[in-house]
């Protein structure tokens, strides 16, 4: 895959790492995979933690379910589990989820790209919602959610959708969806106040407050992180940086919101959500700032029996600015002001309808060397879809309508079925269609100084996608493997004119992914288990012998097992990714080169010590583990981070 102007806002990767472990890990972690699922099985019927209770997604079909009846393949991460694994960053816990990878150009704050089943935010294949606001950008830099820059003091859930989904979400759902949930007041007051401090200098403090007073809930938040962080850029590997001084980040994050409940089944509300990033890259040569900020109004209103209603109006912008050295600075804002109606019907127990309308202004601006004219467009959808079950079946059918301005309006649909097989066990299968709709940047930036010509002409990408799964589910467990193909084609290449040595995007490429899916989860006792393994084959149709996409792993694993032991809750997180195809650039020719494999164990411990204070021990690649995951490029080494949390009481 060819790489984007300004991708990313770093220098692009230099040269090889050659990390590698034995052959037989992908096989080990599989067996090992396997075995915990059998052990789930085995002690399905057992008693669980009373602190968890059966998971509900929305996300799989824009209304509440059980996960164990979503036929899109999901994932969730709630606020205990976030709290629990002692991130203090979105992409290490999305890392964790079955068919997601991580690419990181350094340590925390620097440029990450997420791939879901192959594909990516570098090529806008994963839609990043943030309180049902996208996240994509419109310049040129193919970037999608900026994911580095949100912390998870603030987020209350995530829930993510693997697979073709733009019958529901529209534009980008290729790969899946990220949906990012903000926090909110609950129904009793509670407050607290955290602090923790670690290794590279890393130091964090945040405070939370909110509650039910009558008819109105609250919740008000802030956070600060801050850290020396490591040298982005291995010196060895890049012979355009020298030195290895530290990249550090701080980040300060607000979040608030007020709903006011009306009547029974009537209420309002606002949200505001603001983080604000700096950090330094390429060893302290460049520096920048990232400022997401979204505000929210909206209403949720029960219109008659079992029709609910939710009307929501918000603006999200993403200010990105940066220089480096005396080369380059400029700056980039992209503006998406969003006018949503979603409707729920419940025609019985068992059968629901969907559907809504929506229209976005979409808009760039930049300034700075390299710049072009300030755009937008407008962006119309119209969806609706039918959830329901008969007999031992279960169906799921969306449909979709969008109208991208400038662009050849797009239909997409989805289609699910399910039959329940007896003792637990569920047979699923699915068909869909999704599409991509270019940036702005992509189709009018107009640069010479940096090489850049508009293609106007540049069409959406295209993509189909068909699963078949099987699931078994009981009080406590849920296992569910998944055989996936999808499809990508008129996909975007940055492409150079020999006459002219000009580059712009072009729909020349087509690629395919397809694979095995394992997940599970159960709880017994004081004991919980989550594991999951991708087996994956994402590769390049457009060129010969159709090699592995750049940075795709084939396998992928994950295994977390925690235990209450004493009032004290033990965790560890192990995280295996195969080998990766990447480029060295950093010669006058572009030199295909490999990343290893690699395997990487986390650690956390917490409890109580007493009504009002808590404590949290994470060690962070306990095994210090030397890797990269984009060539010359280092990841953070072995690390051990310590916090307190005070609540006063009745919190």
């Amino acid at each position: 895959m060819s790489q984007h102007p300004f991708a990313a806002r770093r220098p692009l990767p230099r040269a090889a790492a050659r990390i590698s472990l034995s052959p037989e890990t992908p096989r080990r972690l599989a067996t090992l995979l396997l075995a915990a699922g059998g052990c789930a099985v085995a002690h399905a019927q057992q008693a669980a933690s009373p602190q968890q209770l059966p998971p509900v997604v929305v996300s799989a079909a824009t209304f509440s379910q059980p996960l164990s009846q979503a036929l899109p393949s999901t994932s969730v991460i709630t606020r205990r589990q976030i709290v629990n694994s002692g991130a203090s960053n979105l992409t290490t816990l999305l890392q964790r989820i079955a068919g997601v990878q991580l690419t990181f150009n350094g340590g925390p704050g620097q440029t990450s790209t997420t791939y879901v089943r192959g594909f990516g935010s570098t090529d806008l294949g994963v839609l990043v919602l943030l309180d049902g606001v996208p996240l994509t950008a419109q310049d040129t830099s193919g970037s999608a959610g900026y994911l580095q820059n949100l912390g998870t003091d603030q987020i209350q859930r995530i829930e993510i959708v693997r697979g073709n989904v733009s019958a529901i979400y529209g534009s980008g759902a290729i790969g899946g969806v990220i949906l990012i949930t903000t926090r909110e007041g609950g129904a009793a007051p509670h407050a607290s106040v955290s602090a923790m401090a670690g290794s590279q200098g890393t130091a964090s403090l945040s405070a939370d407050a909110g509650g039910t007073y009558g008819r109105t809930r609250v919740q008000a938040g802030w956070s600060r992180y801050t850290t020396q962080g490591i040298a982005s850029v291995n010196p060895a590997q890049d012979p355009y940086v020298s030195g290895n001084a530290r990249d550090g980040y701080r980040n300060s994050t607000q979040n608030a919101s007020i709903q006011q409940q009306l009547a029974p089944g009537q209420r309002v509300g606002l949200r505001a959500f603001r983080s604000d990033g700096q950090y330094t890259y390429s060893n302290t040569a460049g520096a920048g700032q990232t400022v997401q900020q979204l505000y929210q109004l909206y209403s949720d209103n029960r219109i008659a029996s079992g029709w609910t209603s939710h009307l929501s109006v918000s603006q999200q912008t993403v200010d990105n600015a940066n220089s480096y050295g005396g080369l380059y600075s400029g700056g980039a804002r992209t503006r998406v002001q969003m006018l949503q109606w979603r409707n729920v019907l419940r025609l019985d127990p068992h059968w629901t309808l969907t559907g809504g309308a929506q229209w976005q202004h979409q808009a760039i601006e930049t300034d700075g060397p390299g710049s072009f004219a300030n755009l937008s467009r407008d962006a119309r959808a119209v969806f609706a879809g039918i959830n329901g079950v008969f007999g031992a079946n279960q169906l799921q059918f969306n449909l979709r309508h969008d109208s991208v301005g400038g662009l050849s309006s797009q239909n997409t649909g989805y289609l699910g079925y399910a039959r329940r097989l007896g003792g637990g066990f569920k047979a699923l299968a699915s068909y869909s269609t999704a599409f991509n709709a270019p940036p702005l940047g992509y189709l009018y930036a107009n640069i010479p100084s940096y090489g850049l010509e508009a293609n106007p002409q540049l069409k959406p990408e295209q993509a189909h996608s068909a699963e078949a799964g099987l699931q078994w589910h009981s009080a406590t467990t849920l296992l569910r493997a998944t055989l996936f193909d999808t499809r990508m084609t008129d996909e975007w290449v940055y492409a150079t004119d020999p006459s002219n040595f000009l580059s712009q995007f072009r729909n020349v490429a087509s690629s395919r992914t397809r694979g095995l899916e394992f997940s599970g989860s159960s709880s017994w006792r004081d004991w919980m288990l989550d594991g999951n393994l991708t087996l994956q084959q994402p590769v390049d149709l457009s060129q010969p012998g159709h090699p592995t996409l750049q940075r795709r792993a084939r396998s992928l694993a994950n295994l977390e097992l925690s235990r209450r032991l004493r009032g004290v809750l033990l965790g560890a997180s192990l995280h295996y990714s195969g080998p990766r195809p990447d480029v060295d650039y950093s010669g006058a020719t572009a030199v295909p080169v490999s990343l290893g494999s690699y395997t990487t164990l986390d650690l956390s411990a917490g409890g109580s010590l007493d009504p009002h204070w808590s404590w949290k021990l994470y060690v962070r690649n306990v095994l210090d583990k030397a890797y990269q995951t984009a060539y010359g490029y280092n990841r953070a080494p072995l690390g051990v981070f310590f916090g307190l949390t005070w609540r006063p009481t009745g919190s």
